[in-house]
């Protein structure tokens, strides 16, 4: 059993996941716990998509309890939590959900059409900085409303997931910019949720929550759960907001025209910037960071972590029981262009008006015909997996590093981060050094980061980076990075051909 120690606990409901760790003040991980986040069909389509709320609610809790049951003689100091972005939550008078839906729930494209009649699209982008409709919590309300008026009609608070969170540990509704930005209907400039939005299409403005910074303190740990978890009677909880500002908060990205990349299920990519800019062809997001001032440009490289999943799955699991460590291996021992296999699993540069079309997953490579040439193994195939992820990280972080006109630092973190050789890849495939946070789980590390804002321990983000964070600098070689540049022009003619199937 651990010696008494003062603790941060944190909160991390991802696109898969619902996770739970203990942080210290010196923001160093000392337990989480992992469980699944199931996610429900809500049509036979599968457009629709939900939680079980009594479920989530049941694993975070089992997920406090055992974090906690393996360090008794510890004192929370605080409380915090970040979640997916997009995710909503609608509760009633009573403060019961009556919807939980994920980030892929798009049944909103049954209602895109009144956003659509109402406001044309660099209208609603020029509030919002986010497109298109159907995958946000606007479009999501309008369904309820046409679609489910029984259901619309007991809605009192349309909540982020991570908002909900505030309300079942306090009691209290407040959300916080980093969440409010991904619902299109907050006023990115003004940093207040959109009178405009909310007249046109009739909402009660009390459905929204008051909007605080975050790293603010919103209240305390309600007492029957401190009861429960047998805690000091005062936890403060910190709010936080969107897992992936956490995570851009706890790998360094803080600074004008730092770019952060966020290796998790998907690969988001962001820009800070110092005020918020539109994209004029309604493509690249804009939302806000999770420090006051501070507002993101984000280009998405899609599906990274799940394409990467996925092979190991299909093609690795009969034969190992650590697939991370044989593609390490193969990394290792193949070399750039994996014998002309190219790979085409999704990962590309982010075009949001083409997310509807149907995407074909393809290898090409040179077949057994020549018995004199080399053929592809599994090993080449994994390699050419691991490019196509790059070479998708590739096109976004060219669109955001070709609009700054000073030095820039591309910072890393997530799962995919963990892997030494993928990261000495991304290096040279993006033809720069990167900086790669040392706790690859930072949305844990931005969460607690916000905790230590909220309780004063610090004044500023700067001061917790330079003193907490610590980085290793993955530098490219500049042969490599050269031979990536005709090795990705090849794959980019291929994918040209592949697109039009």
């Amino acid at each position: 059993m651990e010696k008494d120690e003062s603790l941060i606990l944190t909160i991390d409901i991802s696109s898969t996941s619902i996770k739970v760790g203990l942080v210290t003040e010196q923001l160093k991980i000392k337990i989480f716990n992992t469980q699944e986040l199931k996610i429900y069909n809500d049509d036979l389509d599968g457009f629709a998509k939900r939680f079980n709320m009594n479920d989530l609610w049941k694993k975070v809790i089992d997920g406090i309890s055992f974090v906690l049951s393996r360090f008794k003689n510890t004192s929370i100091i605080g409380l915090s939590t970040c979640t997916q972005r997009i995710a909503s939550v609608f509760l009633d008078e009573k403060g019961n959900a009556l919807y939980g839906g994920p980030n892929i729930d798009i049944r909103g494209i049954d209602s895109a059409y009144l956003v659509d009649d109402a406001f044309s699209e660099s209208d609603l982008f020029e509030i919002t900085g986010h497109s298109p409709s159907l995958l946000f919590c606007l479009a999501r309300l309008l369904w309820f409303k046409e679609e489910a008026e029984d259901v619309y009609a007991k809605i009192k608070k349309v909540l982020t997931l991570d908002d909900w969170l505030v309300y079942k540990f306090t009691g209290n509704f407040y959300s916080n910019l980093s969440s409010a930005a991904e619902t299109q209907i907050l006023d990115i400039k003004k940093g207040e949720w959109s009178s405009e939005i909310i007249d046109t299409f009739n909402f009660d403005p009390d459905f929204f929550p008051e909007i605080v910074d975050s790293g603010t303190v919103v209240g305390e740990l309600k007492e029957n759960l401190s009861n429960k978890f047998d805690l000091n009677r005062y936890v403060p909880f910190v709010i936080s907001g969107g897992d992936t500002q956490a995570t851009l908060l706890g790998m360094g990205a803080i600074e004008e025209g730092d770019i952060g990349i966020s290796l998790g299920t998907t690969a988001p990519i962001h820009r800070v910037v110092d005020k918020p800019i539109f994209d004029p062809n309604c493509n690249y997001w804009t939302s806000c960071h999770s420090i006051k001032g501070k507002w993101l440009i984000e280009s998405h490289a899609g599906n990274t972590g799940a394409s990467y999943d996925w092979f190991k799955q299909a093609f690795l699991s009969s034969f190992t029981e650590k697939p991370d460590s044989l593609i390490e291996d193969y990394l290792k021992k193949t070399t750039p262009g994996a014998l002309s296999t190219y790979t085409y699993l999704g990962p590309e540069r982010m075009n949001i008006k083409n997310t509807t079309s149907i995407k074909r997953g393809a290898f090409i490579f040179q077949p057994p015909i020549m018995v004199t040439e080399d053929v592809p193994k599994i090993e080449n195939f994994a390699r050419s997996v691991l490019e196509n992820i790059a070479f998708g990280i590739f096109e976004n972080h060219q669109v955001l590093s070709n609009q700054i006109d000073f030095s820039t630092i591309t910072y890393v973190a997530g799962g995919m981060a963990k892997s030494k050789e993928f990261c000495k890849l991304l290096a040279n495939v993006l033809g720069n050094q990167i900086s790669v946070a040392h706790i690859k789980d930072s949305a844990f590390i931005g969460a607690a980061m916000n905790t230590l804002i909220g309780l004063k321990y610090y004044t500023d983000y700067k001061s917790i980076v330079s003193n907490l964070l610590a980085f290793e600098d993955v530098k490219n070689d500049p042969t490599v990075s050269d031979k990536f540049k005709t090795i990705y022009i090849e794959w980019k003619n291929l994918k040209s051909k592949i697109d039009r199937l």
